[in-house]
């Protein structure tokens, strides 16, 4: 648990001032590159 607090703070403070649309995009790109990683 503490690690997902940890990544949770990390996004936070990496899009804080970014618009959401900004930080959905960015976590869609990551979720297909995790999940070509993956496979």
């Amino acid at each position: 648990f503490r690690e997902v607090k940890r990544r949770t703070s990390s996004f936070s403070n990496t899009f804080r001032n970014a618009e959401p649309t900004a930080a959905e995009s960015w976590l869609r790109a990551f979720a297909v590159c995790w999940n070509r990683c993956l496979s």
